[in-house]
């Protein structure tokens, strides 16, 4: 119960966490305003699941409810362990993202929100990684971290053109023009995640014990999460050499119930990634 209440919190606090990232990073690119209200929410939301988090993390550890946290257990990991420092920074960056938006910059929003999403790094592997190897690690998860929130941030926005797209030519050829223009981030985006992936991958479990992946259960989830990233990968290439082609050429109905089927797919591929990178980080790989 305990174990399933802390990989929640990690769940919806990295879904909070890339969303704020994610959407003014794509706003940024693509030119548009952005939504205050949003951000606002979000930042909100980080501050809630955060504090949420640490109530998981002292239930988890003390087998208490999280209802009835065991109040000196969270005094200690807050003021004797790296967790303080991490839930101060992640606190002041989403002050700042707050403030963003109530001076109606909420593009401006993705320096803080990146620097919150960063401090993920610390609350799993990475973070319990030490000395270079320990450094190395972090940054090869931060940039993990930040390529997964503008994927995620993207499909977002992407989802909710398509869903509310209507069949005109001027709707069709601004949602053509956002995939397109995504092509090249896209692009950069899944290089950051094959690479940081494959580096942390090799820290956390080791070159030799790799093979040995695939008689575990982790090595079992970190399957699955492969696969539903092949799964993403797939319908991201048929979006942009199929579907937004026949999105310009004139077949429009066609086009749009395709683009929404896939677009929806690969959205709850990545919700699923993220499921599993909250219970993976939970787990001893070798265990």
């Amino acid at each position: 119960m305990t174990q399933g209440a802390l990989i929640g919190a990690r769940f919806a606090l990295m879904i909070d966490l890339a969303l704020l990232m994610g959407l003014p990073l794509f706003w940024w690119v693509m030119g548009m305003a952005g939504r205050r209200g949003v951000v606002v929410a979000l930042a909100l939301g980080g501050m809630a699941l955060s504090a949420l988090w640490l109530f998981a993390s002292v239930a988890a550890m003390t087998g208490m409810s999280i209802t009835s946290p065991d109040w000196p257990t969270a005094v200690i990991l807050l003021t004797m362990t790296p967790i303080g420092i991490v839930l101060a920074v992640r606190g002041g960056a989403l002050l700042l993202a707050l403030l963003c938006a109530a001076a109606d910059r909420p593009r401006l929003a993705v320096v803080p929100a990146a620097v919150a999403a960063a401090t993920l790094a610390w609350t799993g592997h990475a973070g319990a990684t030490e000395d270079m190897a320990g450094t190395i690690h972090r940054m090869a998860d931060v940039a993990h971290i930040w390529a997964a929130a503008g994927w995620i941030g993207a499909l977002a926005v992407l989802c909710h053109a398509v869903l509310a797209l209507r069949p005109t030519r001027v709707e069709m050829r601004c949602v053509a023009m956002m995939l397109s223009h995504f092509a090249l981030m896209g692009t950069l985006i899944v290089a950051t995640l094959v690479v940081s992936g494959a580096i942390n991958a090799v820290m956390i479990v080791g070159w030799a014990q790799l093979p040995a992946l695939t008689d575990s259960f982790y090595g079992w989830l970190l399957g699955a999460k492969l696969a539903l990233f092949g799964v993403m990968l797939g319908l991201a290439g048929l979006n942009r050499w199929r579907l937004t082609p026949m999105l310009e050429s004139g077949t429009p109905q066609r086009a749009i119930a395709r683009l929404r089927l896939s677009l929806l797919v690969e959205t709850s591929a990545a919700v699923g990634i993220i499921g599993l990178v909250a219970w993976l980080g939970t787990m001893d790989p070798m265990g």
